[in-house]
């Protein structure tokens, strides 16, 4: 009986690299055999849930039992009170990667391009290939989008633009003239995705809301999510916004189920809670000023940031840092996977406890 050698599979499919995520605090603690160990590597809300959001779980997850409503119909209804938005234009995913994956899949085929800065968040760019489409990467401006060469990256073969705003992995923002500017140039064939996943972290007046550009009528999907300041990462909880036609199509292509009944309950019990919201944008701008005060003096450079991250240049190999960092029980993340040299590192801004202990750490292995 003869065996393959290989999978008769799709040669875009067979050629992807996988996306890389921050390694676990577990992993690293069984890898090492230590405990305490810290992550800083994957842009999470250091602070936890709501309380609202832990007591809603509790309750929901008394539930699983049975399977959770398809539509997610409670959560869009809380979203559309608190956005603003008509329900009809909000669909829910697994974290907005999965309405990243759904909108490539609706726009995408052979001969048909997808336009992205790079660098910029990774998951459009398997999307796009997963999808069948030509992912087109126009480099960035010092590390920050350039909307002008995206424009002119764009072409009538063109059916989606991304941009990742604020930025990951740089943390850079496109402001609202430039972004005025872009739509008021874009094709009426494009759609403009706006991934808005550090929306509620940003306090700068420049800062562009996506929905502003859906309620003036322009083809735009607008994509937020519960794993950054709501503290739900591990939740999967995402969504979007989009015309009443587009989300239609979200409905028929994402898969049935998408979100958990104790994702859709800590989600609605997340948005009722303003003041979490407050102390995790206040812990993030107080690491963040602690980060920019202490490391440029161990001789790191950091791009300027407007999320819950710094994109740090290392004197020497950030790779190398990361793992000397790691044997002290401390998780960064080098963003060679993002297609940036291996200089670079990503550091979430965690609780002041966490890193005093990584500016410790870094003054022990620089």
């Amino acid at each position: 009986m003869s065996i393959r050698a290989m999978e008769p599979v799709r040669p875009e499919v067979r050629s992807l690299e996988p996306y890389v995520p921050g390694k676990p605090v577990e992993e690293l603690e069984r890898e090492l055999h230590i405990s305490g160990a810290i992550k800083l590597a994957s842009n999470e809300n250091p602070l936890g849930p709501s309380p609202l959001a832990i007591e809603a779980m509790a309750e929901a997850i008394r539930g699983v039992n049975r399977y959770p409503d398809g539509s997610s119909y409670y959560l869009r209804e809380a979203l559309s009170e608190f956005w603003g938005i008509p329900i009809e234009q909000i669909a829910v995913g697994s974290g907005s990667n999965d309405l990243i994956d759904v909108l490539c899949r609706i726009h995408l085929g052979p001969g048909d391009e997808a336009v992205m800065s790079d660098p910029a968040f990774v998951m459009f760019a398997i999307a796009v290939r997963v999808a069948g489409g030509k992912l087109v990467r126009v480099p960035g401006r010092e590390l920050f989008h350039d909307p002008d060469a995206m424009l002119a990256a764009v072409n009538e073969r063109t059916r989606l633009v991304y941009f990742s705003n604020p930025d990951n992995p740089t943390g850079t923002m496109v402001p609202r003239r430039a972004l005025d500017r872009y739509f008021d140039r874009v094709p009426d064939h494009v759609l403009t995705i706006l991934d808005e996943a550090y929306f509620e972290y940003v306090t700068d007046p420049e800062y562009p809301n996506g929905l502003d550009y859906l309620r003036k009528g322009k083809r735009v999907a607008v994509l937020r999510t519960f794993s950054k300041i709501y503290a739900l990462a591990g939740l999967r909880v995402g969504y979007g916004f989009f015309s009443p036609e587009l989300t239609s199509l979200v409905h028929r292509v994402r898969l049935p189920f998408n979100a958990t009944s104790v994702g859709q309950a800590a989600a609605r019990a997340s948005l009722r809670d303003r003041a979490q919201v407050e102390r995790s944008r206040a812990v993030n701008e107080a690491g963040k000023k602690l980060l920019f005060s202490e490391l440029p003096g161990l001789g790191l450079t950091l791009t300027p940031t407007w999320a819950n991250f710094v994109l740090a240049r290392f004197p020497g190999s950030a790779v190398e840092a990361a793992r000397k960092l790691e044997r002290l029980g401390i998780i960064v993340r080098p963003v060679t996977s993002f297609g940036l040299p291996p200089e670079y590192a990503r550091i979430s801004a965690g609780t002041r406890a966490e890193l005093e202990r990584l500016l410790d750490g870094l003054r022990r292995i620089l």
